[in-house]
């Protein structure tokens, strides 16, 4: 390769900078307190940045890689109005398909959550080992009532629905989708069955 196209490539390539070696210099040097207090303000931008570049990479990998996911477990919904049922992804299949990939990759997951009134919070943060992470947000959903999704005491209805919104945070924050979920045909079908009947049609004959 020769000179003149090297330098080109070396022009193209960003420059890396390494606060640490300035840091090291700096205190050889005998810098001022000012000149070391911006250097170590540049580091940590410099890791901030780094540490979100990796992230990003990491994601990108992780959908790229990111393995199928079999809907293999059917709900079963009861309604005052009727029932239905939908296929879905449980929520620990999808963590033992993926987690493997997210460990590979220096990516983990946690969840945080609270309990409202008739409904659940949750939010799932994915991080990387650099130190960056990114959340889905909060994903609300409501406590069922006892008539759905097979009765249940208190505390199960309430776990049920925390489990759906960890789940849906997850598929969120992830960006993946488990074989064409069809959970939002799921809720059309519940909210179709939870409108009135029409009216009879009046006799009008005179």
């Amino acid at each position: 390769m020769s000179d003149a196209v090297a330098t080109r490539k070396a022009e193209v390539l960003p420059v890396r900078l390494d606060p640490q070696t300035l840091l090291m210099k700096a205190v050889e040097s005998n810098a001022s307190i000012e000149i070391m207090e911006r250097l170590v303000a540049l580091a940590k931008d410099v890791r901030e940045v780094q540490a979100k570049e990796a992230y990003h990479t990491a994601m990108a990998e992780f959908q790229k890689r990111c393995p199928v996911i079999d809907k293999s477990s059917k709900a079963n919904i009861y309604t005052a109005r009727g029932s239905y049922t939908y296929s879905y992804a449980p929520l620990d299949k999808i963590m033992v398909a993926i987690r493997p990939l997210l460990a590979e990759l220096g990516l983990t997951v946690t969840w945080t959550s609270r309990e409202e009134a008739n409904h659940v919070v949750a939010r799932c943060r994915v991080a990387h080992v650099l130190g960056y992470s990114e959340d889905s947000g909060d994903v609300s959903m409501p406590i069922p009532d006892p008539q759905e999704r097979g009765g249940g005491n208190p505390a199960q209805r309430s776990g049920s629905a925390l489990t759906y919104a960890k789940r849906y945070s997850l598929l969120n924050v992830t960006g993946i989708t488990p074989e064409d979920d069809d959970d939002a045909q799921a809720v059309g079908a519940k909210r179709a069955a939870q409108q009135p009947a029409p009216p009879e049609p009046k006799d009008v004959t005179p």
